[in-house]
């Protein structure tokens, strides 16, 4: 049987030949490192929350230097993106209609609004998932939507940078 320059035999694997090798090279194999940057946070107990109000959020649990508390109920991010998780529970009020959104420096971010329409004293739980892009930092923050002051009994944010 011929033998090819490889050294590699038919229907088997041998060995690879190379003749000529060359020590000044040399592979440096690094593996990747991701970020696990999140942070969690939540509210048992948070009450009554004006239309447009913060619910206010304490920390649970994070990891990572990006995504911190600023103490007052918000998220500070540093510029970057991230998948944001939130929900909340509470009582319809009075007109029929319950919401939470994000607002990012004092705007609503767009498809974060989230409503469910029940009859009036109904509990609700709401909830949605996002990714955002935050260009230059900033701070997020859940905030009720809903047309007139509602009761929140639980919040929760999870923010995990991508």
């Amino acid at each position: 049987m011929p033998r090819r320059f490889n050294c590699c035999g038919f229907n088997h694997p041998t060995p690879i030949f190379c003749p000529f090798i060359n020590f000044q090279c040399s592979n440096d194999v690094i593996n990747p490192t991701t970020a696990n940057d999140f942070g969690y946070f939540n509210n048992l107990a948070v009450g009554a929350i004006a239309t447009g109000g913060t619910l206010p959020l304490s920390v649970v649990l994070f990891s990572g230097e990006g995504i911190i508390s600023n103490g007052i109920g918000s998220v500070v991010l540093t510029p970057g993106n991230y998948e944001i998780n939130y929900f909340a529970g509470g009582t319809v009020p009075a007109d029929g209609t319950l919401g939470i959104g994000l607002q990012l420096n004092g705007t609503t971010v767009l498809g974060s609004v989230v409503t469910q329409s029940q009859d009036a004293g109904s509990t609700v739980n709401l909830t949605r998932t996002i990714a955002l892009t935050v260009p230059s930092g900033g701070t997020v923050s859940l905030i009720n939507t809903s047309a007139q002051t509602t009761t929140f009994s639980f919040a929760s944010l999870f923010v995990r940078r991508l």
